[in-house]
C-alpha cells in the first residue's frame, strides 16, 4: 500500500471523528458548501483512499466525487472549532481520548451516533460544558475505501443536554444549514434521542438478523409485528423514565425511516457489520435499554430475544474455530 500522504499540522472548522457511510456524507456536504471539514478514521485503508483519489458518492445527488482531506491519526490536527463524532459506540472512550488536544475555550462536540450514553461518554473526557446532543435520519453507506452511498436529505437535530435553548445551539444549527445539511435546534434532545432511539430498536436487529432493508422488514406480515412490539416495550422504558413521547408521532417516524426510495432502501448499520464480521453497537442500542427496564420492573422479551439473537451471531465472528 501507498504510504498515506501526511497532512500538515492545522486547524480546522469541522472535524468529523469517524468517517464511515455517515461521518463522510456529512462532510462531504459540507465540504461541497463551502465549510472547512477533515476526516478523522482509524481505517488506513479508507484514508488513504480518499486523499489520493478523492471521497467517491453514489445515490442522491448524482455519482460524483469530493476532495475532502481525511487522516486516521488526530494528532496531525492542531485544532477544531465543531466535532462530530460519528464513529461506533463502542469507540467513543478511546475516540474521546484522541481529540482532547483538538478543543480550546469554544469548541463543542455533537454526538450524532446510534444508542444510548455516547453523550455522558464524551463528555467524561472532554467535559460536559462542551458536548451537545444530535441526532440524525441521514443514511450513509460505505461501500468499500473511499466509496460511500448517499440515500436522501432529512433533517438533524442538536440540542443542550440539559435542554433549553442557548445562543450556542442554534448558531450552530443556523450553519449547518447553510451549508446544505439542514438542522433543528431541540429544546428537549434527549426525547429527540429517544425517538431515534425507538426507531433504530424496532429496525436495526431485525435487519442484521436478516440482512432486509426497513422497507422490505415492513412489507412482510410476520416481521413487521416484531418491530412494532420491540418498538413498544421500548416505548414503555421511556415513558417510565420520564421522557415524553407521542406514540403516533413515533410511529410516523417508523414509517419515515422504511419508506422505499429513500432512507428504507438502507440497511441498518448493525446489518452492515454484522455482513461485514464486525463488532456491533446492539449493547449500545438495546443493551441500555433493556437494563434500564430491568432497573424499573418492566418486561422486555422482544427486546431480549433480539439482543442475544445478534450477540449469538457476533460470536461466530470472534470464537476460535
Amino acid at each position: 500500500a501507498l504510504p498515506i500522504k501526511k497532512m500538515k499540522k492545522k486547524n480546522t472548522d469541522i472535524a468529523i471523528v469517524g468517517a464511515g457511510g455517515m461521518g463522510a456524507l456529512f462532510g462531504s456536504i459540507l465540504s461541497e458548501n463551502g465549510l472547512d471539514v477533515v476526516l478523522i478514521d482509524p481505517n488506513r485503508e479508507h484514508v488513504e483512499s480518499i486523499e489520493s483519489n478523492g471521497l467517491k458518492i453514489e445515490g442522491f445527488g448524482g455519482n460524483r466525487t469530493v476532495r475532502i482531506p481525511a487522516i486516521s491519526d488526530a494528532s496531525e490536527l492542531e485544532s477544531a472549532n465543531l466535532l462530530f463524532f460519528q464513529c461506533k459506540a463502542q469507540g467513543t472512550r478511546d475516540a474521546s481520548r484522541s481529540i482532547r488536544h483538538l478543543l480550546h475555550e469554544n469548541s463543542v462536540c455533537i454526538s450524532f451516533q446510534n444508542g444510548l450514553g455516547n453523550e455522558e461518554v464524551i463528555a467524561e473526557e472532554v467535559g460536559a460544558d462542551k458536548v451537545l446532543g444530535g441526532l440524525t435520519a441521514m443514511a450513509g453507506l460505505l461501500l468499500g475505501p473511499g466509496r460511500i452511498r448517499d440515500f436522501s436529505r432529512v433533517p438533524s437535530y442538536i440540542g443542550e443536554m440539559h435542554g433549553g435553548t442557548s445562543e450556542r445551539v442554534a448558531s450552530i444549527a443556523e450553519k449547518l444549514t447553510c451549508s446544505g445539511l439542514e438542522t433543528h435546534t431541540s429544546e428537549d434532545i434527549f426525547q429527540e434521542i429517544w425517538k431515534k432511539l425507538l426507531g433504530n430498536i424496532s429496525m436495526s436487529a431485525v435487519s442484521g438478523l436478516t440482512n432486509l432493508t426497513s422497507a422490505m422488514i415492513m412489507s412482510i406480515p410476520e416481521l413487521k409485528p416484531v418491530c412494532l412490539q420491540a418498538m413498544e416495550e421500548a416505548f414503555k422504558v421511556a415513558v417510565a423514565s420520564g421522557i415524553s413521547l407521542d406514540r403516533e408521532a413515533v410511529l410516523r417516524g417508523m414509517e419515515l425511516i422504511s419508506q422505499s426510495g429513500g432512507t428504507g432502501d438502507n440497511k441498518s448499520s448493525l446489518c452492515v457489520d454484522l455482513l461485514n464480521h464486525r463488532e456491533t453497537e446492539v449493547d449500545s442500542i438495546y443493551g441500555g435499554v433493556i437494563k434500564l427496564a430491568e432497573e424499573k420492573g418492566i418486561g422486555t422479551p422482544t427486546l431480549k430475544v433480539l439482543h442475544a439473537l445478534v450477540k449469538g451471531v457476533e460470536q461466530n465472528f470472534t470464537r476460535d474455530i
